[in-house]
């Protein structure tokens, strides 16, 4: 998992999605940045095209839950 911050943007950029780790990984790194630094912009880019999607339903659920800012999956 690779994160950059650039032009007021967050950048994820991770390998795949394939399970609940991973998961609470990703959500638990970005939540604390987001919340830390009042980021409104979010890019996650999924590099492996095997994307879990019931995985990625989830995180996109608990980010719109928690936060009103703008998040584009690639």
């Amino acid at each position: 998992m690779e994160i950059y911050y650039n032009d007021k943007t967050l950048y994820v950029n991770l390998d795949e999605l394939r399970n609940n780790s991973t998961l609470r990984l990703l959500k638990s790194r970005v939540f604390n940045i987001i919340n830390d630094y009042d980021i409104e912009n979010i890019v996650l880019n999924l590099i492996n095209d095997n994307k879990n999607n019931d995985l990625l339903d989830e995180f996109i659920y608990e980010y719109e839950k928690k936060y009103h800012g703008n998040l584009l999956i690639k």
